[in-house]
């Protein structure tokens, strides 16, 4: 059923409950529709599908455990390979340099003045070897003569001094300085402070490092087969690479004489899923929850069934009804017959008479009529005014019995051809809801206008019991299945319905469908 259209004002009681939701709450619905069933086994899937994703997380976990373990013996392996490349690497680096520092200090034990063993040594390096020898603040190596040391020394010789400046007793540093003529590796040591400090350093160029440091890398990766290797110095230039990667390095950095150097590294690829273990996983799991959804449109199917079942049981219990009530119609008229001149009888007789003719259409209605919408509109020719104010008389001893007072204000508007038995019926549940929630004073109004009557019950509220804030006569729970039953009279009638505050109290409005006598439709 279409969603409520209910206008609202700000008298409207804060306190209770919203009238929306209670018109929905108590609005019959279609039992067994086409929607509610594809609905039922829709959530009913759902419910099914979570536990078995559940049962999927857990089995993909379960089956990503090896391949986890055998990526993990993977990423290790490779570490492994790289740090033998890289103690590879650096031992020859370490034994190129230690090898030059012996021959620096052999030469330096044959006496610096002159130093000409000295620089036999550099010139054997065919000037790839660096030497710095210092003793307290004086430079005893190279000579501070500037014909004896070449130019192209001096911004080398520089940043050696300035590492060995740096230094303390003991200490031992090692590393790298980039040069136009290519990058140096150099080591430094200090023994002694003071003036009697001694600081030496060796440096040698790359061009002689790298043909040596090369050839044991490339024979140590021949090992290694199926395996792809990068060199990378601290500058970011590549040093020596042997085989191509299938994909990205995994990088790892370096000690020793090659600290801040990388060996970029790439083994065999891991192991991973395959799409045919996929489907072998998700595939069983898919069959299962079908299988599940297709017992829960079964169940849904059987429980219409049953619907359907309880619904031609009470066809036949109202079959059974009709005969109680057509006896307690001929009891009225006998009453009514013997009445003689008792003052009122007749006029009693009379209202008992309506009220079983009212049930008795209820029951054809509701029971024997489609259960799954509001009755049909069957219009008859009437005056609306009339109908209203029989109405209003028929329940005035009750409306006067719960304190209130009833008054009809109708516009003329002649007969007109219009459902009367729901014009009846939604004027009675408006007074019954404001005879209820909001004694007192009760107006109703009846008027036509561009082919719609339109009924209107307003309440002025009633006081609480200690005289507070008035009650709104439609805001609680227990009258929303009549406002329900209006609403799908005046639908079905081609009107609608609506609320809205009064100040104080509320204003109730239904239209329905009205013809004038004569006018075709």
């Amino acid at each position: 059923m279409a969603h409520w259209q209910i206008a609202r004002e700000n008298r409207i009681d804060k306190a209770g409950p919203d009238v929306t939701s209670l018109l929905e709450k108590f609005s019959p619905r279609a039992t067994g529709s086409r929607s509610d069933s594809w609905g039922a086994t829709a959530r009913q899937a759902l419910l099914y599908a979570l536990p078995l994703g559940f049962v999927a997380l857990l089995a993909a976990q379960w089956l990503d455990a090896d391949y986890l373990a055998l990526r993990e013996n993977s990423r290790r392996r490779a570490q492994t390979v790289a740090e033998t490349m890289g103690v590879t690497a650096a031992g020859e680096v370490s034994t190129l340099a230690a090898f030059a520092r012996a021959n620096v200090d052999r030469a330096a034990e044959e006496g610096l003045d002159p130093p000409s063993a000295l620089w036999r040594v550099v010139s054997g390096y065919d000037q790839e070897l660096l030497v710095l020898i210092r003793e307290g603040d004086q430079t005893l190596f190279p000579p501070e003569d500037p014909l004896a040391a070449p130019k192209m020394w001096e911004e080398k010789l520089r940043t050696l001094i300035g590492v060995a400046s740096l230094l303390r007793d003991g200490d031992f540093v090692s590393g790298w300085f980039p040069d136009a003529a290519g990058e140096y590796y150099f080591e430094c040591v200090r023994v002694g402070a003071g003036e009697t400090r001694k600081e030496s350093c060796v440096a040698l160029n790359a061009r002689f490092i790298f043909p040596d440091l090369t050839a044991s890398l490339a024979k140590r990766a021949q090992k290694f087969p199926g395996w792809a290797f990068r060199l990378r110095d601290p500058f970011g230039q590549t040093i020596w690479q042997d085989g191509v990667a299938p994909e990205g390095y995994e990088s790892f950095l370096m000690n020793g004489a090659l600290r801040g150097w990388a060996v970029d590294i790439v083994g065999p690829k891991a192991p991973g899923h395959s799409v045919f273990e996929r489907l072998a996983l998700a595939a069983p799991l898919a069959m299962v929850w079908l299988l599940l959804v297709f017992q829960a449109r079964k169940a849904e199917k059987a429980r219409l069934n049953d619907a359907a079942a309880r619904a031609a049981l009470a066809t036949r219990l109202s079959h059974d009804l009709r005969t109680p009530l057509a006896n307690l119609k001929l009891y009225a008229e006998l009453i009514s017959r013997k009445a003689g001149d008792v003052a009122g009888l007749d006029r009693y007789c009379a209202v008992l008479t309506q009220e079983i003719d009212r049930l008795d259409a209820l029951a054809g209605e509701t029971i024997f009529g489609d259960r799954t919408a509001a009755p049909a509109p069957k219009r008859i020719a009437a005056d609306p005014c009339d109908l209203a104010r029989r109405v209003v008389a028929r329940y005035e001893r009750l409306l006067s019995a719960s304190n209130c007072l009833c008054e009809t204000h109708c516009a003329p508007a002649g007969l007109l051809r219009f459902d009367a038995s729901a014009f009846e019926r939604i004027l009675i549940n408006l007074l019954d809801n404001a005879r209820k929630y909001a004694p007192g004073r009760i107006d109703v109004g009846v008027s036509w206008r561009d082919g719609l009557l339109m009924i209107e019950v307003r309440d002025h509220g009633a006081a609480g019991a200690g005289g507070g804030e008035a009650k709104s006569s439609h805001g609680l729970p227990s009258h929303g299945l009549g406002l329900s039953i209006v609403q799908e009279l005046a639908r079905a009638n081609g009107g609608s319905f609506s609320l809205s505050g009064a100040d104080p109290g509320l204003r109730a409005r239904a239209t329905i469908r009205a013809l004038a006598e004569g006018e075709p439709g």
